[in-house]
């Protein structure tokens, strides 16, 4: 077991990242072990949805507070057409 260079973290042999840092390891061509650098059709799909998923969620929040502005800017405007009414009447 060595440790990673970056982070300091012990990383065990055959590993190409580190699982702490996610920094490469300094490994020689023989000691990689090819069948760890495939991706599952699983893996696949979860690291493409996890980018949708923040966008989605970054979305989601820029439209609730666009939802609160336009009531603020309503009430505001329904403040105001009171006042010029009050003074209005005085």
């Amino acid at each position: 077991m060595s440790t990673c260079p970056q982070c300091g973290a012990p990383v065990p042999k055959d590993t190409v990242n580190c699982r702490s840092c996610e920094a490469a390891i300094n490994t020689t061509p023989n000691s990689i072990n090819f069948s760890q650098l495939k991706l599952t059709e699983q893996e696949k799909t979860a690291s493409q949805s996890a980018p949708n998923d923040d966008l989605n969620a970054r979305l989601m929040k820029a439209m609730r507070r666009n939802e609160l502005l336009t009531y603020a800017a309503a009430g505001l405007a329904v403040v105001l057409l009171a006042v010029i009414i009050i003074i209005s009447l005085l």
